[in-house]
């Protein structure tokens, strides 16, 4: 495809990978480690994360793994959230960030499994995982409070399309204009919003044939494309400082 932000000087424009930081008054989450990650973390000043979601074992989900230990406020294992298939492709392919391998290398997360439907907490957060249909394989969605967060999904089955209403913000993914086999296009966002009618929606995981003042244009108010260090609180949109 054409990499029609190629050179942009619209800062909007420069994409690392999709990922998420779920912040509520006593807890930080890490949704997916990108191999971004340590960008990612210095720019936005994070210093440290409770717990890492993952929402399946693609590479440019995973591939940041070994930078987590720099993120531990205790220097112990972070917990780490997944389905069960997707913690053992971690560990089949990092077993020295899970297992003491080494008197010298201490793991740095601990895997704890999870089940689709099936809530549960991180210290003062609740998390509802949902399944997601991503070509082939399928990816989790996560829900908390009355925000979600879609990336990497083509079909919603309908126990999840049900998970989604009632909504104030939800980010999903959009990664370009035409059909993919893993990724939802734009003109299934614009259907799925008018079905599920979330407050806000917010496109993440584009790619770069897609423009951000272009794209932009194109949208309903409703919907606003992603950019890094995007802030999200009650229905308003701020940067990153």
């Amino acid at each position: 495809y054409q990499r029609r932000v190629h050179g942009s000087p619209n800062p909007k424009n420069h994409r690392t990978r999709a990922s998420l930081l779920v912040e509520s008054k006593n807890t930080k989450i890490l949704v997916d480690t990108t191999p971004d990650l340590r960008f990612q973390a210095l720019k936005h000043n994070i210093k440290y994360v409770d717990a890492i979601l993952y929402t399946h074992p693609h590479a440019d989900h995973i591939m940041g793994i070994d930078d987590v230990k720099l993120l531990s406020k205790n220097d112990r294992p972070i917990p780490c959230y997944g389905e069960p298939t997707c913690l053992a492709t971690l560990e089949q392919q990092f077993p020295y960030n899970i297992k003491q391998l080494n008197p010298l290398y201490p793991p740095k997360i601990k895997p704890v499994p999870i089940s689709p439907y099936q809530f549960f907490t991180i210290q003062d957060v609740d998390v509802y995982p949902f399944l997601q249909e991503h070509g082939g394989i399928n990816s989790l969605g996560f829900r908390v409070g009355s925000v979600a967060y879609s990336t990497d999904l083509v079909k919603l089955p309908q126990r999840s399309v049900e998970s989604l209403k009632n909504l104030d913000i939800w980010i999903l993914d959009c990664l370009r204009y035409s059909v993919s086999p893993s990724h939802i296009p734009l003109e299934l966002v614009l259907h799925w919003t008018q079905v599920l009618s979330p407050k806000l929606t917010v496109l993440t995981h584009m790619s770069h044939s897609i423009e951000y003042e272009e794209i932009k244009k194109m949208l309903p108010s409703n919907i606003v494309p992603a950019y890094d260090g995007m802030i999200l609180s009650n229905l308003t949109v701020t940067e990153s400082s």
